[in-house]
């Protein structure tokens, strides 16, 4: 049985915290490269945008920071 694959909001908070995009258009960029057409309305919903942006930001600082020993 195949795996069934996650909504585009779902995979949009998915991207945003795995640190690969640095803004939400690029997000949707990859959105639309796997196949999830038309994404950009829902990722305009101001809260939703917020979110994914915020994400975006503290992954790739926690990518980028130093690691202290």
């Amino acid at each position: 049985m195949a795996e069934e694959r996650p909504g585009v909001v779902e995979r949009a908070f998915q991207i945003a915290k795995s640190g690969t995009v640095a803004s939400v258009a690029e997000l949707s960029a990859q959105l639309e490269a796997e196949g999830y057409p038309n994404n950009a309305h829902l990722l305009k919903a101001r809260s939703i945008a917020y979110q994914l942006s915020r994400m975006i930001t503290e992954s790739r600082m926690s990518i980028s920071a130093p690691v202290d020993n």
